[in-house]
């Protein structure tokens, strides 16, 4: 069951940073300042202490084309957490609104699509509101992810109004071969079934929304994988959410 991570809204020095964050430039609230792209990426961290919604602005200062990301400590996307909008017209423009349900840190990366090394403003606000509250999700995370054994079949459920949006599984790979997982659902319910590598959460390497057989819960995707391999799989709500849907997911490998 995915949920956002906690967040909040001052920021804390970076000696109270979880470690993976560390070294990392606070972002800064409420005034804007420069900052410096490296191999084409510049990282900030932003430590909130409850609820509410964190804008960021990036403005480029010489035209380079820039994105910009709102990740959780994980690494994990943040729903609407992706800008290159170009906002009007600017190549350089681009500007967020995200939702952070509680307590923890978020990861803010700028990043240009020509490994510029030039220079950029960056600046944020945060409103706080517990309109957007919602607690923890268990396995909301890929480091709290349901261990699901190949072959075996497993039953669970998401309901977004509990903030439960999606599910994380790892599968560990004894042999090489195809693995193939898939979803399915005996209810109305729209599922998005998506693979990740492990450590790389950003992006996922594949995803079905294929609705299967006109289901719109049943999905399926197939991986080639090596002996020893361990794969993650995330299942979240698909374009139509609806606010609870029960689900089976199951997995199964052709060596070779």
């Amino acid at each position: 069951m995915l949920r956002p991570l906690p967040f909040r809204p001052v920021v804390l020095t970076l000696a109270l940073l979880p470690a993976s964050l560390g070294g990392q430039t606070a972002l800064p609230i409420g005034s804007t300042t420069q900052g410096t792209l490296a191999e084409g990426e510049a990282r900030f961290v932003y430590a909130a202490k409850e609820a509410g919604f964190l804008t960021v602005v990036v403005r480029a200062q010489a035209g380079e084309d820039l994105s910009l990301a709102i990740l959780d400590e994980e690494g994990q996307t943040l729903a609407d957490g992706l800008s290159d909008s170009d906002v009007g017209g600017d190549v350089g423009a681009e500007q967020l609104v995200v939702v952070l349900p509680g307590a923890g840190s978020v990861q803010i990366r700028v990043r240009s699509f020509m490994d510029d090394r030039g220079g950029f403003h960056i600046g944020g606000s945060f409103l706080a509101s517990k309109l957007v509250a919602s607690p923890p999700d268990p396995d909301g995370r890929p480091s709290r992810a349901t261990e699901l054994s190949v072959g075996a079949t497993h039953e669970a459920s998401l309901d977004s109004d509990a903030g439960d949006v999606a599910d994380w599984y790892r599968i560990k790979v004894e042999k090489a071969g195809v693995l193939t997982v898939l979803t399915r659902t005996d209810e109305e319910g729209d599922l998005r079934l998506e693979v990740y590598a492990e450590g790389a959460y950003e992006e996922p390497e594949d995803s079905s929304d294929q609705d299967m057989d006109g289901v719109m819960g049943n999905e399926s995707l197939t991986i080639d994988v090596d002996a020893g391999e361990v794969v993650l799989i995330r299942v979240l709500g698909g374009f139509l959410r609806q606010d609870s849907v029960s689900y089976r997911i199951s997995s199964g490998l052709i060596a070779g």
